[in-house]
């Protein structure tokens, strides 16, 4: 017993059993650390975009998202029906001027059955789904808004386009761009309509977009920029109805894109022809009231009427601009 004591006591640390141990306490340890720091980084990342989500719906254009539904309905086709992407995209595009914008895109991006596109803040998926439909192109959409997200990939569905068109939910910033469709480098144009506005950070965007493009891929945007300096009315309207800030000038938006690595760059003032389309768009809303109230409810016609009055009040103060900006990765 004795020897057994001194045999326990005198057994030195280093001893392989005692190193053993501590080696799998360490690395059990270093394990349990790891997946905890992985699900603080996770919650902080999900409730990043919560935020963002809560934040964007201030914007009146992205509440009531059920009216694409109900439209549907209305124009005679049931749930589940086959849908022409086409028809749809008369009720789930946001942008300005329709299909001839997305004709105009796949035109200058060079865009054809073997093509690969990424779109930045696709919405309901409209011109995702218009690409692939004119081209038979993939097309990776990504979309910030979960409830905005749903929609667009059961709308894709049921245009029979799922094959071509995936859906991802997620902030185009802070996404593992690895999990993106193919990944960095594997895509011949990036594509985004007027969502490029919602986020200050245009130097981190535009790198982004620049590491998923393929060498002579190209980015196509449309977006808002500052002609001259807002009033603190506009800047109000800006943040709260637009959910926008901080909007570059027409030297500031080159000067990024040149600092992401972006060239041949070419900025196509659309601010006269946008401030036509949004004036008519207002016009023509107040005088389909009496259908669009029967179809969506008054609580949805003031909302976008709110909006659409905000945004021509915008263009036709003359301050706020509008772009279509095409750049090459080389």
């Amino acid at each position: 017993r004795e020897e057994h004591s001194r045999a326990i006591v005198n057994e030195p640390p280093h001893t392989p059993s005692f190193q053993t141990l501590r080696a799998h306490n360490n690395s059990s340890r270093e394990e349990h650390s790891s997946i905890i720091v992985d699900h603080l980084t996770y919650c902080v990342k999900m409730d990043r975009i919560g935020t963002e989500e809560r934040d964007i719906k201030t914007m009146k254009l992205y509440s009531h998202v059920e009216r694409i539904d109900n439209e549907i309905r209305e124009r005679g086709l049931c749930d589940g029906a086959h849908i022409d992407p086409e028809e749809l995209s008369e009720i789930d595009s946001m942008h300005y001027e329709g299909n001839d914008a997305i004709r105009a895109a796949i035109e200058v991006c060079g865009v054809d059955s073997s093509s690969q596109v990424l779109d930045i803040g696709s919405g309901f998926g409209g011109p995702a789904r218009v690409f692939s439909k004119e081209t038979n192109c993939k097309v990776v959409a990504i979309e910030l808004q979960e409830d905005v997200h749903k929609k667009a990939a059961e709308l894709t569905e049921r245009c029979k386009l799922e094959q071509l068109v995936s859906h991802y939910h997620g902030n185009f910033l802070d996404y593992n761009l690895e999990e993106l469709g193919n990944g960095p480098v594997s895509f011949d144009a990036v594509t985004s309509w007027l969502v490029f506005l919602h986020i200050p950070d245009k130097a981190a965007l535009l790198k982004n977009c620049f590491k998923m493009l393929k060498k002579d891929g190209i980015l196509y945007t449309e977006d808002y920029y500052m002609r001259e300096a807002f009033t603190d009315a506009e800047e109000m309207s800006l943040k709260s109805d637009v959910y926008c800030s901080d909007l570059p000038t027409k030297e500031k938006y080159i000067s990024e894109l040149e600092s992401a690595g972006f060239s041949d760059i070419e900025f196509v003032d659309k601010t006269t022809d946008w401030t036509v389309f949004v004036n008519e768009r207002l016009q023509a809303f107040i005088a389909g009231k009496e259908r669009f109230v029967r179809v969506h409810g008054e609580p949805t016609f003031d909302k976008l009427l709110h909006f659409y009055s905000a945004v021509a009040k915008l263009f036709n103060g003359g301050h706020l601009g509008g772009v279509r900006l095409i750049a090459k990765k080389k």
